[in-house]
């Protein structure tokens, strides 16, 4: 599986890195919004990591236009915010939503959903 990941913070990329490194192909890394929508388009990920708090483009605004451009990504979002609403905002375009402080422990399983999910689109929106 071939995966984008895009967190400002560089300990965050380096973590997921060491989480999903031995089960996937890490093909590139963001540190903002914007430059994970870039990069989605250039490199075409099966699953993107979005932290929603980035630079110059939130991870849900991000989200957004790699479905816009990209439906075929799964995305799963890493953040460390809990509240119900920005939860369920998020799962409205993405597929999985994860919390950083459970990423060692649920971020596989998430990813594996999200990749399921762009597998087999239905025509109901994320």
């Amino acid at each position: 599986m071939r995966i984008l990941i895009a967190d400002d913070v560089a300990y965050w990329r380096s973590k997921l890195r060491e989480v999903v490194d031995h089960t996937s192909e890490i093909i590139g890394e963001a540190c903002d919004g914007l430059e994970a929508v870039e990069k989605t388009s250039a490199l075409n990920p099966d699953v993107v990591i979005l932290d929603l708090s980035m630079p110059r483009m939130n991870g849900i605004e991000a989200a957004r236009l790699i479905r816009q451009r990209l439906c075929s990504a799964g995305i799963v979002f890493l953040t460390e915010n809990t509240d119900a609403d920005i939860r369920q905002e998020a799962l409205s375009i993405g597929d999985a939503y994860v919390l950083k402080r459970n990423a060692t422990t649920e971020l596989l399983s998430a990813i594996e959903m999200a990749q399921a999910a762009a597998a087999s689109p239905t025509d109901e929106p994320h």
